[in-house]
């Protein structure tokens, strides 16, 4: 390893080290960045940072232990796998000036994460981190993200305040920096190297040839002369190149822009073919026959349940709803339990927004001259029901059927959704009366899903933000409360302010 190398080592390491530093509550930072071949993501050396302080308050040495070697060694993984993986997917890897916010523990509970080997991901829990911030960077074609650890007690207000993610935004903007040229740095060195090299060949020769020294070359006027006369037509030539091409300049941009098109076009095409092999993990684990007939008996009197409801939603006359909707839905709460496409939040919003866009899409006209064909008008609610869900933060996987079934035929009405909630009603109630009753299950893991453990959850965010506003309101309301006390009263002949109106004995 060379001197220089070590340094933008160095460089790196305290860079990651100012950003822990200087974050509010922030215990441990890594640093992930793309692999050359885009397939994984790596921690290069001296992308990471603990504080000593943490590590030395934790309760046992084996804890402490634990922590340094999290520290150390981390293993590569792919885009979707493990912690860093998962915090890449969901955070987007291109989106900047993004602070993406995960509690550990609900990663940890959701099937749907898939785990990376050596249960990193649990073994960062378990030293006392909860909670973890992602931001990604991109910055000379080099991809990665900056992830900033807190402990699972740490005040989250003031974790997502915004001054702190302004820090934590600068610092992985200082860091992606730092990284970037240190490739750019070494390229050039090397390119140094290479001409230093030639250099001394080529010197090396002459002398040889000549049988002369360097010094007697520099001090000989006519070989330091032909020397310049060669410089001079160089330059010269490279300048009559260059306004010979000036007319063509437009020409040659827009062909090395097609070039480096044609170039990124390719090696995307390259490193798909190195995907089809999937990343080499292993499948998630079967449950127990004791889990499998709890799960079962819950999904059979649920569904028995609907059934019923839907026969007697048809026997008063209305067509209700098809109780086969919920099938999929009840694999997810039964089998998938602290899954979060199956908490209350998602099965209710996402159903209501699939119905809604599938009524949406049935007013496209499906006939006539200017009509669509009818699978056209499915496959737009099916995308807008998927990409709508995806955008509000509401994924229910189930429940994109009902986009594509209201979208189809005039059979389901706005009178439908009114049945349709009625049922996640009765679905929400009877798997949380039975689901909790198991020893180590627990459902809903959370209703709404705005807040967090710290904070007081959702009532924590909505009571903040109460307070936030009567602190906002107050000062304008004295303020004006001051104005009429000091205002008179028209048509009053003796100005009598209003305060004075106010303090006359009744």
């Amino acid at each position: 390893m060379s001197p220089r190398s070590l340094s933008y080592e160095e460089a790196l390491a305290r860079a990651v080290a100012d950003a822990g530093v200087s974050a509010f509550g922030c215990v441990f930072v890594e640093l992930w960045v793309m692999s050359d071949d885009d397939t994984k993501l790596t921690r290069p050396t001296g992308g990471c940072w603990m504080s000593p302080v943490f590590a030395k308050s934790l309760p046992n040495e084996t804890l402490r232990e634990e922590a340094w070697k999290l520290n150390e060694n981390a293993d590569d993984c792919p885009i979707g796998s493990g912690l860093a993986g998962t915090m890449a997917e969901e955070g987007g890897m291109t989106i900047e000036n993004n602070v993406h916010w995960r509690q550990i523990r609900s990663l940890l509970d959701d099937p749907y994460i898939m785990k990376e080997p050596g249960q990193r991901m649990k073994r960062i829990y378990n030293i006392g981190i909860g909670i973890v911030a992602a931001v990604p960077f991109c910055f000379q074609e080099e991809r990665g993200l900056v992830l900033y650890f807190s402990r699972s007690t740490a005040d989250t207000d003031s974790l997502r305040h915004a001054s702190n993610e302004r820090c934590l935004l600068g610092s992985t903007h200082l860091i992606g920096a730092n990284f970037a040229i240190r490739k750019a740095r070494k390229e050039s060195d090397e390119r140094r190297e290479n001409r230093r090299r030639k250099s001394l060949r080529t010197a090396r020769k002459a002398l040889i040839k000549q049988t002369r020294s360097l010094a007697s070359m520099v001090m000989n006027k006519e070989d330091m002369e032909d020397l310049r006369k060669q410089i001079q037509r160089e330059v010269e030539e490279t300048r009559g190149v260059a306004e010979k091409l000036g007319p063509r300049r437009l020409t040659a941009r827009l062909s090395c822009a097609l070039h480096r098109f044609g170039k990124l076009i390719m090696k995307r095409i390259i490193i798909s073919r190195r995907k089809w092999g999937g990343a080499k993990l292993h499948g998630p684990p079967r449950k127990s026959v004791i889990d499998c007939l709890f799960s079962g008996t819950g999904a059979f009197l649920t569904m028995l349940v609907l059934l019923k409801m839907n026969q007697s939603l048809q026997v008063d006359g209305r067509i209700g709803f098809d109780a086969g909707w919920y099938t999929s839905t009840l694999c997810i709460i039964f089998a998938l339990t602290p899954a979060s496409v199956g908490q209350p939040r998602h099965i209710f919003l996402a159903h209501l927004w699939n119905m809604l866009v599938g009524l949406a899409c049935r007013e496209i006209p499906t006939t006539g001259e200017y009509g669509l064909p009818l699978m056209w008008v499915q496959a737009l609610a099916v995308a807008l029901g998927i990409s709508g869900q995806a955008y509000i933060g509401n994924l229910h996987p189930p429940a994109t059927g009902l986009s594509m079934i209201f979208a189809s035929g005039p059979k389901w009405t706005w009178r439908t959704i009114v049945d349709v909630m009625l049922a996640d009603m009765v679905v929400v109630i009877i798997s949380m009366l039975y689901l909790n009753l198991s020893e180590q299950g627990q459902y809903p893991m959370y209703w709404v899903g705005l807040g967090w453990a710290g904070s007081g959850g959702t009532r924590g965010v909505v009571k903040s933000k109460v307070r936030s506003l009567k602190r906002a309101v107050a000062p304008a309301s004295k303020q004006s409360h001051e104005g009429l006390r000091r205002r008179p009263l028209d048509g009053d002949q003796n100005k009598t302010s209003y305060g004075a109106i106010s303090n006359l004995p009744v």
